[in-house]
């Protein structure tokens, strides 16, 4: 069967083309929506009728609540504080498109009929999640609060040979204390994306301009140190060189820098170029492939310089399942230090299990930091870090679902450091599972 690459939605701020297989459930359901640290995820999984507020508009309220037990509160490496964890949820999404059709470019059949769509389309929705640690000890109780999100998208002309795109997501993160802090360390990250689209239709050649900006504050002055603000600028031509392969160059771009008269981040102005393949093996076996060269360029040492990897393939095992295995060799700015190297070896299973549907990804890091910021340990840290996301849901009808969510992170380092005539080992075991319900009226 011939197939086309459709070169609609690349709303990121490196896009990619993904090798289009939908998920076993039929939807796109994100690892994170299933991801129990992360209270602000976008719910997917359930959308009711909705409340028309126009001419092809309507508004989408989404409700949950979920229950279960987070045995180490504060990141530590011994003496764990155990608490009972009480979650209530709400998002509402409005727009002319659902939230499925604003996502990264996918293969599909030429035969398809094609999908009308208007000069602008948009999505907008807002997130908010209430956690209460049940605890008699006042200090994990006070590890909960409220984490926020809010995300906007559009493109116009979506169907035309230039498209213009944007994609605005904001997160308030809360994160417990832990030894290091005498206080929670909420933070705020704002990521705007904004790409010019060349993609005229039954052309070979296709392209995408973009820029993006994030701003990363701290809501503690005592953590303003860290505060920062990235700017990157990037040109990504592709080609369709063979029906079902896609060739593409990306070079990019940017500043980072420190935000605020506190912050002590270093100036940066990260460069990167990578060229890769994104290619399908008949309907069952994808593979994407890209390779480039990446510098830091820090106004004050340590900076990086190096070969940039990255390789994943996906087999559709099943006609309900599908395993993804990648590798990325990255490096990335950090707010504790000038920047870290990290090998990425990741696998994601989705998995019908009628009437349900799993969810499972491990992934393990072998992460160096370089230019720590802290003056009381040595300017590098080597970390192994493995993280365990396993979902379930159980869909009763489109609007209600149950879930059962549960999130296992190590860190285990060389890194030590004093505090206050204690040597730390900044090292845990972290384990979180939640039960609940979704509900979309």
């Amino acid at each position: 069967m011939t197939r086309q690459f459709v070169l609609l939605a690349a709303l990121a701020a490196i896009p990619a083309i993904a090798s289009a297989q939908p998920s076993p459930e039929g939807g796109h359901l994100a690892i994170s929506s299933f991801d129990p640290e992360n209270a602000t995820a976008a719910i997917p999984m359930v959308e009711g009728s909705g409340i028309k507020i126009g001419e092809g508009t309507s508004l989408h309220p989404v409700f949950g609540m979920s229950t279960g037990v987070l045995n180490n509160v504060f990141y530590e490496e011994a003496n764990t504080n155990t608490a009972g964890v009480l979650r209530l949820m709400a998002q509402i999404g409005a727009g002319s498109l659902s939230g499925l059709r604003l996502v990264p470019a996918e293969v599909t059949p030429s035969d398809q009929p094609t999908e009308q769509k208007g000069d602008f389309e948009y999505r907008a929705e807002l997130r908010a999640a209430y956690d209460f640690l049940l605890s008699n000890d006042n200090a994990v109780w006070g590890a909960g609060g409220l984490s926020l999100g809010a995300t906007l998208r559009g493109m116009t002309n979506p169907m035309g040979t230039w498209s213009f795109g944007f994609n605005d997501n904001f997160n308030r993160l809360i994160r417990a204390a832990n030894f290091e802090t005498d206080a929670n360390t909420n933070r705020d990250i704002n990521v705007l994306s904004l790409n010019l689209l060349f993609h005229p239709q039954g052309r070979s050649l296709a392209g995408n301009l973009y820029y993006t900006n994030t701003i990363d504050v701290f809501e503690r002055s005592e953590q303003a140190f860290a505060d920062r603000w990235m700017h990157r600028f990037g040109l990504r031509p592709m080609w369709r060189w063979l029906p079902e392969t896609v060739v593409y160059v990306d070079v990019s771009g940017g500043v980072t820098s420190g935000l605020g008269s506190s912050s002590m981040k270093v100036t940066s102005y990260p460069f990167q170029a990578v060229g890769g393949i994104a290619t399908l093996f008949g309907p069952n076996l994808s593979l994407n492939l890209q390779a480039g060269y990446a510098n830091g360029f820090y106004t004050a040492a340590p900076s990086y310089e190096g070969v940039t990897l990255g390789a994943q393939v996906g087999y559709r095992y099943s006609p309900l399942g599908r395993a993804t295995l990648a590798y990325d060799l990255l490096y990335a700015d950090s707010v504790n230090a000038n920047f870290y190297r990290d090998h990425v070896v990741r696998l994601n299973v989705e998995q019908l299990l009628v009437p349900f549907v799993l969810m499972v990804q491990p992934e393990l890091h072998f992460r160096r930091y370089e230019g720590i910021t802290i003056v009381m340990g040595p300017p590098t840290r080597d970390d192994v870090i493995f993280s365990l996301i396993a979902g379930v849901h159980y869909n009763f009808r489109n609007s209600l679902a149950a879930t059962l969510n549960y999130h296992f992170s190590m860190v285990q380092t060389d890194y030590r450091y004093m505090v206050d005539g204690i040597v730390d080992d900044p090292s845990f075991f972290r384990h979180e599972l939640l039960a609940g319900v979704r509900w979309a009226p």
